[in-house]
């Protein structure tokens, strides 16, 4: 099994625990209060460093909970925490109500999740053309029926 190595930075941190058996995230707490008002951003603390495996990474998401009342309040949606990184985790949130209503955190509340997942480490090469086979994909000058089209391209 592999291991997560967490540290605590902080007297309030609150090391991670999966909450149910198959839970798939763990929940991250904030360690100092918080009050942001509507358009206004912060960075909150969570006290905590960790130590992934190689080849693994973890996401920040929101709570599906804190969603509904403050949309998309992570500021990126979702965040990347790499093999390498170990400072202090910190949560990039916004309040994003369109009324005067400020987001307040106390210390200790549950304000995003992490996940852990593995990726895979590629080498990246420089190619001229790709071209679509039943194979995956082949290095050549030629170009490919779809070309550059994107989004849409296939129809709805």
């Amino acid at each position: 099994m592999k291991m997560l190595y967490v540290k605590k930075l902080h007297k309030n941190a609150v090391i991670p625990k999966y909450q149910h058996k198959g839970d798939v995230g763990f929940d991250l707490s904030s360690v100092e209060d918080y009050n942001i008002k509507p358009g206004e951003s912060q960075m909150v603390k969570t006290g905590l460093s960790i130590k992934l495996p190689y080849g693994y990474e973890m996401t920040v998401r929101q709570r599906s909970g804190l969603s509904i009342t403050y949309p998309n309040y992570i500021m990126i949606g979702i965040g990347t925490v790499d093999t390498d990184y170990i400072g202090e985790i910190m949560i990039p949130i916004i309040n994003n109500r369109r009324d005067d209503k400020n987001f307040v955190i106390k210390i200790g509340d549950r304000i995003a999740q992490g996940i852990i997942s593995p990726v895979l480490i590629l080498e990246i090469y420089e190619v001229d053309e790709l071209v679509p086979t039943d194979k995956g994909f082949m290095i050549t000058k030629n170009s490919t029926k779809r070309g550059t089209s994107g989004f849409g391209s296939t129809g709805l």
